[in-house]
């Protein structure tokens, strides 16, 4: 039978490990710039100040102007992480989204060939723009579907 002692001893330990588990994601070599057990607490109260919806940098430039930052300084710290965080895998990604739109739009009637061309077609689209595709169709389909006529 469990007790309800063993309940909450499951619970703390069930805490502690996800609180470890958060302290060793915001330590660097044993350096500590956010308290874990204080950040929360200082996330709670900072939304009683700030609007629903307000964005990241919105909150920080209030925190700023409102000369709250040694009020909140594990917040303050946080939202300045937060917002030097580099994020630029949209425009890396792009070229295997448009091959990724060509696959499964194409797949039941392309060869290969026609889909590595296409492919290179969506990556190179500044080059291709340049090219004048449709008289180079002309001339590749007119050779090969040149038909003689008897005499």
């Amino acid at each position: 039978m469990v007790t309800c002692a063993d309940h909450l001893a499951t619970l703390a330990k069930q805490e502690m490990k996800f609180k470890s588990s958060r302290e060793t994601k915001l330590t660097h070599d044993d350096m500590h710039n956010i308290d874990v057990s204080d950040l929360g607490a200082e996330l709670k109260a900072l939304s009683r100040y700030i609007s629903a919806g307000s964005t990241p940098k919105a909150v920080l430039e209030y925190m700023c102007t409102n000369k709250m930052t040694n009020l909140f300084p594990n917040a303050f710290a946080a939202l300045q992480i937060l917002l030097t965080l580099p994020v630029t895998a949209a425009s890396g990604e792009r070229s295997f989204f448009k091959l990724k739109l060509i696959k499964t739009h194409l797949r039941s009637t392309m060869t290969h060939e026609r889909l590595v061309s296409l492919a290179t077609i969506s990556i190179e689209h500044e080059l291709a723009q340049t090219v004048d595709l449709q008289q180079e169709a002309v001339k590749i389909f007119a050779t090969k579907k040149a038909r003689k006529a008897p005499l």
